[in-house]
């Protein structure tokens, strides 16, 4: 099971933005890939730290297990058909491989899960040089699900997320390090969110 426990302010963040969004299944656009009962497996990602390019493997960075959590707690709230798989004893499976060729359909089949999601967060800043004096918390990467019985990858989406979009509509934060944890609060739960509109739809 993952046993990180994010800050305080950052899953007040969290929370607060996974409640935007939620709707009743009547007012739902429909998901552009649509898992309908599946057993899914979400594995925390990996993290490309870009101030010193070290790769922290799966379960291995703390923002990459926060955003597991998240995405868990929000595809549970969107896609009523799916069942959210337990990870436990997954860390010790995927330990045992150190390079990207991870068995996920064998992973995911002693998980008993139908699908698995992880992917890589490839950078994440929080520093915009064009506005000196303010914050813009910005997170690139991707994400991939995985189908067990198929044991190949079905989707695969990249994400650049930026809060705020436009910095110079942000406030001045005059604490750096309260206002990166909430930075990167806000851009786990807007991934969150981003990945949950494409696997279960989303309020019109």
């Amino acid at each position: 099971m993952v046993t990180r426990i994010c800050s305080r302010g950052t899953m007040a963040v969290l929370l607060v933005m996974l409640g935007i969004g939620c709707s009743s299944p009547e007012q739902r656009i429909n998901p552009e890939y649509d898992i309908g009962v599946a057993q899914l497996l979400v594995v925390p990602f990996q993290h490309k730290e870009s101030s010193s390019g070290v790769l922290r493997w799966y379960y291995e960075s703390p923002t990459g297990v926060v955003l597991a959590r998240a995405t868990r707690l929000q595809m549970s709230r969107a896609c009523g058909a799916a069942q959210m798989v337990s990870d436990q004893g997954v860390a010790d499976e995927i330990f045992h491989h150190d390079d990207n060729s991870v068995p996920w359909g064998q992973i995911g089949t002693s998980a008993r899960a139908s699908h698995v999601l992880t992917g890589r967060i490839e950078s994440l800043t929080f520093r915009d040089r064009r506005t000196p004096g303010m914050l813009q918390g910005r997170m690139q990467g991707y994400w991939e699900l995985f189908l067990v019985p198929a044991g190949r990858p079905v989707l695969r989406r990249e994400f650049d997320i930026r809060v705020p979009e436009n910095p110079e509509s942000g406030r001045i934060f005059i604490t750096f390090e309260n206002s990166q944890t909430e930075l990167e609060g806000a851009l786990v739960a807007r991934l969150a969110l981003q990945i949950s509109s494409i696997l279960c739809g989303e309020a019109p």
